[in-house]
């Protein structure tokens, strides 16, 4: 029996909130008892105040939200949790026409390999240093976000730090191109429709997918707060329940066109029919500027087991904010992500819709260049590659090891580096 039925779930002005917008237009919802009212926000900040103070039961939500909460960071600590992760990748980097021209100028040879097109942009940095000119300016949506941490490692990997050698701004997604427009900032990286917007508008070129940066990384979830889903635990699996079916509903390649038809209707992007839909079916996707290609997986809401709050993501979520100078070294990796994500709710759900689902809690990341199969499941499940751009690995159980292998984690004093030793976790 649910303990209650009228539930209030923020979504954001993005394509990836598709689940949402066909679990209530589908009746997934209604299938499970609830009844569901959808608002949409425009920033990630106004869906994270709304969700704490209780406005909300439920919300689309950046995965990095979640487990910065858990981490002890941001203004509302150890207050989120999350059971489901809504999609895997989604996100691009997009850049205005001027520097893009500036790139291709500085450095033709790298700017159709798309892992090394930060390499241009390095070029570009150091001439505008060398010429005593003001920084180029990228914006993220929050900072918290995969989208900070995807334009970081993308920057990173090319030996540009992001904190030192350029300005970093937070803006809301949907004023993302109108930003760019305005010449307010230089680039971006956002989720759809906001790169494609940028791009058809004739204002920006779009360099780089998340999917290029690492392979099925996670993107958004489904926040709760810790205490709703322990008063609440019944509803709280007819949600997971209801986002199950419409998740599988979405992922199937012939209901993309329906869903970008709804995604389309003023409540949800309301953004036109043509910027939304080529996000949806991946089919010729910008990147590296000028090529085109199909991308089948520019996002991902059912297949590879998109749906589990994988505990290795977390992690590698908190090592980029070891990394990044967010989170202090010494940070309690393991009772972090332990209190952030919760596969073990989830299973629950998956039994219930008879799903595939995962017997473990964590996995390598970055270990698979080719599709491959997870045998520890409840049946076999296909996934793809989970490959990062530079080739590393993610190794959960060696967290210290991996950030040792970056330049960073360093502490920053007085504009002056500073290596801090990571303190393994208590529970290791």
């Amino acid at each position: 029996m649910l303990e209650k039925s009228d539930l209030r779930i923020g979504m954001a002005r993005l394509t990836d909130g598709i689940v949402f917008a066909i679990a209530k237009e589908m009746g997934a919802f209604e299938r499970q008892g609830l009844n569901v009212s959808l608002s949409r926000h425009d920033s990630w900040a106004a869906i994270r105040d709304q969700l704490a103070l209780g406005d909300l039961d439920a919300a689309h939500m950046l995965s990095p939200m979640v487990a910065g909460s858990a981490a002890g960071l941001g203004p509302f600590p150890h207050i989120f949790a999350t059971a489901f992760a809504i999609n895997l990748n989604g996100n691009a980097i997009t850049v205005s026409n001027s520097l893009y021209e500036q790139m291709c100028e500085a450095a033709p040879e790298t700017m159709s390999r798309r892992p090394l097109s930060a390499k241009a942009l390095k070029r570009v940095v150091e001439a505008r240093a060398a010429a005593g000119g003001a920084p180029l300016s990228f914006a993220t949506v929050y900072p918290f976000s995969m989208h900070a941490y995807e334009l970081r490692y993308w920057m990173g990997a090319a030996g540009i730090d992001p904190d030192r050698d350029l300005s970093l701004s937070i803006i809301p997604p949907g004023q993302m191109v109108d930003s760019l427009a305005a010449g307010v900032i230089d680039g971006y990286c956002v989720g759809e429709p906001w790169n494609n917007t940028a791009v058809s508008a004739g204002l920006g070129r779009t360099l780089i997918t998340s999917s290029e940066i690492w392979s099925n990384s996670p993107e958004k979830v489904l926040g709760v707060r810790k205490d709703w889903a322990e008063r609440y635990p019944n509803t709280h699996q007819a949600l997971l329940r209801a986002l199950l079916e419409a998740a599988a509903w979405v992922d199937k390649p012939e209901n993309r066109i329906a869903a970008a038809q709804i995604a389309a209707k003023p409540q949800y992007v309301g953004a036109p029919f043509d910027e939304i839909v080529g996000s949806l079916t991946g089919e010729n996707r910008q990147t590296a500027g000028d090529a085109r290609v199909d991308m089948p997986d520019f996002n991902v809401f059912y297949r590879y087991a998109a749906n589990f709050p994988w505990r290795s993501h977390a992690k590698w979520i908190m090592a980029q904010m070891i990394r990044w100078g967010q989170a202090p070294a010494d940070l309690d990796i393991d009772a972090a992500a332990k209190e952030a994500f919760r596969p073990d709710l989830f299973r629950i759900a998956a039994e219930e819709m008879d799903a595939p689902c995962p017997k473990i809690d964590e996995k390598i990341e970055g270990a698979h260049v080719h599709s491959w199969a997870l045998e520890e499941a409840t049946r076999p499940i296909a996934f793809g590659p989970d490959r990062f751009l530079d080739g590393r690995r993610f190794d959960p159980a060696d967290i210290e090891g991996y950030l040792l292998g970056f330049d960073t984690p360093e502490r920053r004093t007085n504009g002056a580096a500073k290596v801090v030793p990571i303190v393994k976790s208590a529970t290791a």
